[in-house]
């Protein structure tokens, strides 16, 4: 009698059967009725088992994906839901931001194999062996560079994770249904951060940072140069560490309106010269700092130079070009500038900056979300894109629903 051999689809793939291939060996009736059943072939004089494992079953191992699909064009595709290993956590996405850095991947990178997005807040499902801080229902956001660094060269160990020098690999991962991340990457949300504010931990977070690293201090005077979704940021942040008037510059009228709801004590043009006479009016020297959220190649720093008092400070947040040649030093030089650069977050005298801008967003989240000017679901991801890029559409912070 001919050996038997036994053939069991294979689910640690990321593919679902198709139609025809689940019709081929009449299969596909009784998956749609989600019933497992042994179905017999004869060919070549064996006995054939194709052991069926349900649709249902297939479906609960896949999960929806948002992946850069070719140049400035972005689509859905499907991987498998991630395997928990020890001392991670697997998080629901429940909400997810578009940041100024897949913005960048969108217009310039070509395809992804995994999804981009690293300002999420969800849900955690599933936590693997050794997990003890944060539990199944937990609400969480997580730093990306905290996910990836080594936790033993010196930048870890000074609480840098993002200077680590035998950092892994930097995976994000938000635009999906479901993130994977380590425990220790983790911060838990209180019920006063809702998931929309939870997914603004990050960019705030980014602000916080510079504002720290400034020492900003009570009864200061200052002014953010640009209106986007970090520079409101750093707005709110300023406001918090005790500045007492604090100006925008921005361009676009959602920008605007936006700095004079958030709190801005007015809003200067983009026209270097008209900002100046403005500002001095109000301020006679100058203001104490600037903090410069543009980046590009645009010369703000050269404004910030212009509109910040002697022996003022200056902090960079904005990401500028390579071979970057708008500021001219010697303004800066002659008042005696403090110059600031800030990247991203991290830890500064042992509290990390996420752990801040949760603070903020506990007390001052209402404010905040106002900057929450679209929310769309992960299947127009291609069209949420196009909406984040174009700020005639009054977009500044776009916010995506897995």
């Amino acid at each position: 009698m001919p050996t038997p051999y036994v053939y069991t689809l294979n689910l640690s793939m990321p593919w679902m059967p198709s139609e025809n291939s689940l019709r081929s060996v009449g299969m596909l009736n009784c998956l749609m009725f989600n019933v497992c059943f042994r179905h017999q072939l004869n060919l070549d004089s064996a006995t054939h088992y194709i052991r069926i494992i349900t649709i249902t079953n297939v479906l609960e191992m896949i999960m929806k994906v948002a992946l850069r699909t070719g140049s400035r064009t972005m689509g859905i595709g499907q991987l498998e839901i991630p395997t928990v290993p020890a001392g991670y956590i697997l998080v629901k996405v429940e909400t997810v931001g578009i940041c100024g850095s897949d913005l960048t991947g969108f217009k310039h990178y070509p395809e992804s194999s995994t999804p981009d997005g690293h300002e999420y807040a969800g849900e955690v499902v599933k936590v693997g062996d050794g997990v003890s801080r944060i539990k199944i229902g937990d609400r969480v956001t997580a730093d990306v560079f905290l996910n990836a660094m080594c936790g033993e060269c010196e930048f870890c160990r000074r609480g840098a994770p993002l200077h680590c020098t035998n950092r892994g690999q930097l995976t994000t991962g938000g635009f999906a249904e479901y993130v994977l991340v380590k425990e220790m990457a983790s911060f838990v949300l209180p019920e006063s951060v809702d998931n929309t504010l939870g997914a603004l931990v990050e960019p705030l977070a980014v602000a916080v940072h510079a504002v720290r690293k400034m020492q900003i201090s009570p009864g200061s005077t200052g002014v953010i140069i640009g209106g986007g979704a970090i520079g409101l940021c750093s707005l709110i942040a300023a406001i918090d560490a005790g500045a007492e008037k604090v100006f925008v510059v921005a361009k676009h009228p959602t920008q605007i309106n936006l700095a004079l709801e958030l709190g801005a004590a007015d809003v200067l043009s983009t026209d270097d010269n008209e900002a100046v006479e403005k500002l001095m009016q109000k301020t006679n020297l100058g203001v104490d700092f600037a903090i410069e959220a543009v980046g590009g190649k645009r010369p703000t720093m050269d404004t910030a130079s212009k509109l910040v008092r002697t022996l003022g400070k200056i902090g960079v947040v904005g990401a500028f070009e390579p071979g970057y040649n708008g500021f001219e030093l010697f303004n800066s030089l002659m008042k005696e500038h403090q110059i600031y650069f800030s990247n991203c977050y991290g830890y500064l005298d042992g509290k990390h900056d996420f752990e801040v801008a949760i603070d903020i967003l506990s007390r001052r989240g209402d404010s905040l979300r106002k900057i929450v000017t679209h929310v769309m679901s992960l299947d127009e991801i291609h069209e949420a894109f196009l909406v984040a890029e174009d700020k005639s559409t009054g977009s500044v912070k776009v916010h995506l629903k897995p």
